[in-house]
């Protein structure tokens, strides 16, 4: 499976389990570490090393967990381990200036190990968009790169806004984003998938939910009635491929409008299963499924 599927996959497990990867607050959650223009930083989760190549550090970067690999440039920096499993000692021996990492247990414990040998570590929270500006922030702060940081959000937020323009007042078509079909899972409203969804003009089709990515029955289905079902690639195999699939899953559900009008749609995951640089880019994939008219240009 592609990496972020994976990573949304393993979210949603947990997620059922009755636990929080995050903590609720909207706040850093390690004293932010200001300018250090560290020569070396290790990273232990793809956005991350996204975050930091694109304020322009991706010859500062000297580890990356397994799956970082956009940037290409990223693919071959040295690798420390998994996003769920990262190694400190291979984190050790790429002496790094400054570790950054996520918050939730399996990175929290890495870098309480590393602050307690004297290294400098920055925890991060990135469940929201907002989270997401606000790590764009912390991180040209500790990297003497503000100038970049400013400019990179400044540049995601006007495409956002450009976007929401062109889409307007339209009526909110109802999405149902789905995590996997076998048991059948959904994205629900409190995910940065809802933010994503809403961003490009939707509204989930989903109500409020006891867990983030609730299994859902037959039922639910009917009676949600999506105008638009959405299935970000889920494997290895090509989007044709689980387009056809996902035609003869949701035949079964004629009635409801996305399969009637034959608005089932099957993409990338990789934009839009993380909340990185690539924010405008995911949500732009979004939006064409749910508006394409205001993408169709005039001959």
């Amino acid at each position: 499976m592609k990496k972020w599927s994976l990573l949304l996959l393993a979210l949603t497990l947990w997620t059922c389990g009755g636990f929080y990867l995050f903590d609720s607050n909207d706040q850093n959650t390690s004293d932010p570490v200001i300018n250090l223009k560290p020569e070396r930083i290790v990273t232990a989760a793809p956005n991350l090393t996204e975050i930091l190549f694109a304020l322009g550090l991706g010859n500062n970067i000297s580890g990356v967990s397994i799956g970082s690999d956009f940037p290409p440039a990223a693919a071959r920096k040295p690798r420390i381990g998994t996003f769920w499993q990262p190694n400190t000692e291979a984190v050790i021996a790429l002496r790094p200036a400054l570790v950054v990492t996520l918050d939730f247990p399996q990175q929290k414990k890495l870098a309480n190990q590393l602050s307690a040998m004297g290294y400098n570590c920055l925890t991060l929270q990135i469940e929201t968009v907002s989270q997401f500006f606000d790590t764009i922030d912390t991180i040209g702060k500790a990297t003497g790169k503000e100038d970049a940081a400013d400019e990179l959000a400044k540049d995601i937020r006007k495409k956002l806004e450009d976007l929401s323009a062109k889409i307007g007042s339209k009526e909110k078509l109802k999405v149902l984003w789905v995590i996997q079909r076998e048991p059948l899972r959904v994205a629900g409203t409190d995910t940065f998938i809802n933010e994503l969804i809403e961003l490009a003009g939707g509204v989930n089709a989903i109500g409020e939910t006891i867990h983030k990515y609730p299994p859902i029955g037959s039922e639910q289905v009917i009676a949600t009635a999506p105008d638009i079902i959405i299935e970000p690639s889920m494997g290895t195999d090509d989007l044709v491929k689980q387009k056809k699939e996902a035609m003869k899953y949701w035949s079964r559900f004629g009635n409801i409008p996305a399969v009637a009008l034959n608005r089932i749609y099957c993409i990338d995951g990789d934009n839009v299963s993380q909340l990185g640089p690539r924010l405008y880019e995911g949500v732009e994939i979004i939006a064409k499924c749910i508006r394409p008219e205001i993408f169709e240009t005039t001959k």
